[in-house]
């Protein structure tokens, strides 16, 4: 056996994580590990990475116990872990995150050389089979970026054992085939790898085994082909999900939103036209770079136009920042929920209350018995849980973070919501409820722009369908024209 824990248990103040969990690992194997956010996932990973220390419990690698106190040590003992929070510094290049852990003892950045650095960096962005400018400050980087430089960080190393924790969350369907491609090489290798994610229609591409946790404790370890999907999922929830997506049949009404001949991002976004009716779900797909979070950032004011016209509600607009979008009655959701979306060290009612001042204002004063009635009926709305708004927002899960963030645009009231990548890191029982308030917005006349790398949810929950390639539309399809295949093949260049 390459990896045991036995017996782990965590707790933190009000909280307890994980009791008496157990978890083996072998070598040449794929191991999921799965449950709803909260279950203690990601928890019993960053104790076997160094980074929580377990209240009880044992940890063995190769037979022999270990007791690692630090990310660092962790790693010299040859247990590398991609984080669902990336562990990269933003004003360093991709090649420079890469090379501090992989240094000579004792040596500087500075005694490195830049074009060493760069080179041994294109080489493990090689490997991975990524273009991907080394020199570019993390940054600079989207999301699905730097989830390859977390992932790419993790490979340079020696390690036996990888945790790769949501490492497709960002990516879509190519590049998650790539990676999939190179844990069947780390397999052939004898390298053991953890792997946790909430797509759960990957699991079975991947996977050997499967460990599923609930409230904390182990609920059962099974080989994946003899164990269905539902049984998984009843597992997880202790429930039966009857729909993954359920979608709000919403007859669109007239045209809220249109694009003409949009160009922003310095040739990210280039020409593009479209228009967005009430009661309606567009859908933006793409590949890694497509220009899809770059359309939503234009739309909400953080990146200028360049070039086109944007018509609101039947006039032409200029939306320069945030501020105005907002007041239109735009908002956009941000795909980093962590960096962009909340303040985590805040509680929630600061994080929900925070873009909607101005309503809570009684003679220059905020009330606070109408902030508190205002943050009450949107827990409820949203159905977050724990119902503690004076909790800190870093506290909450995965989903119910997620759910902050909607609930402060859900306060404001808006009549457009941009959602880019809204069920990223979130387990399959909160992705259900997303969904079924999405369907709720519509009903009430609102229009959504979702942007996901995930296609069974564009097809699950969107009318129509807008593929971009290269920053250029390369297709529309409607519902009845739907399909996987069809999507990928106008999303990669040359393929529409």
């Amino acid at each position: 056996m390459l990896l045991s824990m036995r017996g782990v248990s965590k707790s933190f103040p009000g909280i307890r994580a994980l009791h008496a969990v157990d978890f083996e690992l072998e070598a040449g194997e794929v191991h999921i590990l799965l449950g709803e956010n909260g279950a203690g996932k990601s928890t019993l990973m960053k104790i076997l990475s160094g980074i929580f220390p377990p209240d009880r419990g044992e940890i063995y690698l190769s037979g022999e116990k270990i007791s690692p106190a630090s990310l660092l040590e962790a790693q010299k003992l040859g247990i590398s872990i991609v984080l669902q929070e990336f562990n990269l510094i933003p004003d360093l290049t991709a090649a420079e995150n890469l090379v501090l852990i992989n240094r000579p003892q004792g040596a500087l950045m500075s005694m490195v050389s830049g074009q060493a650095m760069e080179q041994e960096a294109e080489k493990t962005f090689e490997r991975l089979g990524i273009s991907l400018d080394s020199g570019r400050t993390v940054r600079e980087l989207s999301v699905a970026e730097k989830q390859l430089v977390e992932i790419a960080k993790a490979l340079s190393i020696r390690a036996k054992v990888i945790v790769m924790d949501e490492p497709t969350a960002a990516l879509a369907d190519e590049e998650v085939a790539r990676l999939f491609r190179i844990i069947s090489d780390l397999k052939k290798q004898g390298m053991g790898i953890v792997y946790i994610s909430h797509r759960l229609e990957e699991l079975y591409r991947v996977g050997d085994r499967v460990t599923v946790l609930r409230d904390g404790e182990k609920i059962g370890s099974f080989r994946l082909q003899e164990t269905t999907q539902e049984e998984l999922i009843r597992l997880m929830v202790g429930r039966e999900l009857t729909e993954f997506y359920p979608k709000q049949e919403v007859e669109p009404g007239e045209v809220i939103l249109e694009v003409k001949g949009l160009h922003a991002g310095q040739g990210r976004i280039r020409d593009l036209s479209f228009k967005l009716r009430r009661g309606e779900v567009l859908g933006l797909a793409g590949l890694v770079g497509a220009g899809r979070t770059e359309l939503g950032r234009a739309l909400f004011g953080v990146l200028p136009v360049e070039k086109g016209e944007i018509i609101f509600k039947g006039k032409s607009v200029k939306i320069k920042n945030p501020t105005r979008a907002i007041k239109l009655g735009i908002c956009y959701l941000t795909e980093d929920r962590k960096e962009d979306g909340l303040f985590l060290d805040k509680s929630a009612v600061f994080n929900l209350t925070i873009a909607q001042l101005e309503r809570l204002l009684k003679f220059g004063m905020i009330s606070m018995k109408d902030e508190r009635a205002r943050v009450d009926s949107l827990f409820e709305q949203l159905r977050i849980n724990p119902a503690s708004p004076e909790r800190e927002a870093q506290t909450f899960s995965g989903g119910n973070q997620q759910k902050l963030v909607l609930a402060r645009w859900w306060g404001v009231e808006p009549e457009v919501l941009i959602l880019d990548e809204p069920t990223r890191g979130i387990d399959v029982g909160a992705k259900v409820e997303i969904h079924k308030l999405i369907g709720e917005f519509l009903k009430r006349g609102g229009a959504v722009i979702l942007i996901s790398s995930e296609l069974p949810e564009l097809v699950g929950v969107a009318d129509r369908i807008l593929v971009l390639c290269e920053g250029a539309q390369t297709g529309e399809l409607s519902r009845p024209e739907f399909s996987q295949e069809k999507i990928l093949s106008l999303a990669v260049p040359g393929g529409g």
